[in-house]
């Protein structure tokens, strides 16, 4: 690939850009073929801006407020969405996120996509995302969102952003990026690939929810009321024994969940241990220092990478080989593998399966490897749960960015259970989890023929007036 070009300064005209990363030859190329078709400017076909520029205050339910985080790969993920009251989302009106928007990251990482479907609304957001209301009748959403993420729409994302660690683009520059106008039959097309899509997510979405209840369901928490009560105590005793001082610890929610369990009638727990009792091997990762993570052939996963029982392969974050086989040697991956996050997301648990290629952690990711006997599932489980998630809430320590430490995760309580119970769990979170990967998988195939077909369309497009 060439790294120079030269710029005649009539080239210049009329967006007189003077900054050379715009014409960098690979963009030029692609801007080449893109407009041997018709294009329009985004804002002659969309109305568009972005969320709330303040502060605000978040509720525990209400109206889902988007951040960036919440914007991937085609769909919203509302994993750890926040909330905000209604009057918020009247004060933000014009930001008021409706079926068939279509939203963007334009601050930190360029150019994620999501179309907002049914299910989504009530939701605002904030001023890392955009918002694209299609105001003509020649556009269909899931084609636009589609050509936003194939190679012709994020080559623009890219050469319009500005910023240096913390990209952005304006809004201005969003408005300006070339649409093609391609005909009815290929947009609905590719309407009906992205539609599959999402049908496929949101039956992955339910089976992971699935996974989780199973083990709520066998300890009897599908009813656990986590109301806190106003005071609580603790023993000086406990608290030496314990060794920590810190009265959030103590709070009564904790206790409840343990001794809940220990009263389950359909799965007897006969104990709990100390999770170290279980672990054969516990670690976490680093970031090489002075490397460029946009270098190199080994995936490099963080915390944002992990969710509940899944992991995202699609990071575009790298290491070098040489960091991987040396100095992360002891963090590389493998088959049955399980990673615990552990700072500020921190709790999510999902086992290693099927990883693509050579893959290693930073340090906010836990590695954990266990003893013969303990199923993989059934532990991924037990994190994932309403009980796991408590016991982790208590042991983290930080506030707006928690900290799950490898001393407090060795200590976290563990359920003893009999050994064929545990197994036939383990197996029905595993078959559970197995068959959410596989929609998750097909969704995902669905949107790269969605993708591929598009920049087919325009590549032939660019072949044919070529000839003309």
């Amino acid at each position: 690939m060439e790294m120079w070009s030269e710029v005649k300064l009539s080239a210049l005209a009329p967006g007189f850009r003077l900054d050379p990363e715009f014409y960098r030859p690979e963009f030029l190329a692609r801007e080449g073929e893109l407009f041997h078709l018709p294009c329009v400017s985004l804002d002659r076909l969309a109305y568009v801006t972005d969320g709330e520029h303040g502060s605000v205050p978040y509720t525990a339910a209400g109206v889902r407020y988007l951040t960036a985080e919440n914007v991937r790969h085609g769909y919203i993920d509302i994993t750890d969405v926040r909330y905000v009251d209604d009057w918020v989302n009247r004060r933000n009106a014009r930001a008021t996120v409706e079926a068939g928007n279509i939203l963007i990251s334009i601050k930190g990482t360029l150019g994620q996509i999501a179309v907002a479907e049914q299910w989504l609304p009530p939701a605002n957001m904030n001023r890392d995302v955009a918002v694209i209301k299609i105001r003509s009748q020649q556009l269909k959403s899931e084609f636009l969102a589609a050509f936003l993420m194939s190679r012709f729409g994020q080559f623009q994302a890219l050469r319009e952003g500005s910023g240096g660690v913390q990209q952005m683009i304006t809004l201005g520059r969003l408005r300006s990026i070339k649409i093609p106008l391609l005909n009815r039959e290929a947009q609905n097309h590719i309407e009906s690939l992205w539609q599959g899509a999402a049908v496929r997510r949101n039956s992955a979405r339910s089976l992971y929810t699935t996974a989780v209840q199973i083990i709520e369901e066998e300890f009897g928490l599908a009813t656990i009321n986590l109301n806190q009560s106003i005071g609580y105590e603790a023993c000086v005793s406990e608290m030496s024994d314990k060794r920590r001082w810190d009265s959030e610890f103590y709070k009564a929610k904790y206790r409840h969940v343990i001794e809940r369990v220990l009263k389950s009638t359909k799965t007897k727990v006969e104990k709990f241990i100390a999770l170290r009792r279980v672990l054969s091997y516990l670690t976490n990762g680093h970031t090489p220092l002075h490397h460029d993570l946009a270098v190199g052939d080994v995936l490099f996963l963080t915390a944002e990478h992990v969710a509940d029982f899944s992991l995202d392969f699609t990071t575009d974050k790298r290491i070098l080989r040489i960091h991987h086989e040396t100095e992360l040697a002891r963090t590389a991956l493998r088959e049955g593998d399980i990673l615990v996050t552990i700072k500020g997301k921190v709790g999510n648990c999902a086992v290693v399966r099927n990883c693509p290629r050579a893959a290693n952690i930073n340090q906010d990711v836990a590695l954990v490897r266990l003893r013969n006997g303990i199923h993989p599932y059934f532990f991924a489980a037990w994190f994932n749960s309403l009980v796991g998630k408590q016991l982790v809430e208590q042991r983290s320590t930080g506030g707006i960015n928690p900290f799950l430490g490898l001393g407090n995760l060795r200590g976290m309580p563990f359920p003893v259970i009999d050994q064929k119970e545990q197994q036939r769990i383990g197996n029905l979170v595993q078959e559970t989890v197995e068959k959410a990967s596989s929609a998750e998988r097909q969704a995902s195939d669905l949107l790269e023929n969605a993708k591929h077909r598009i920049e087919e369309l325009i590549e032939q497009g660019a072949a044919s007036n070529g000839r003309d």
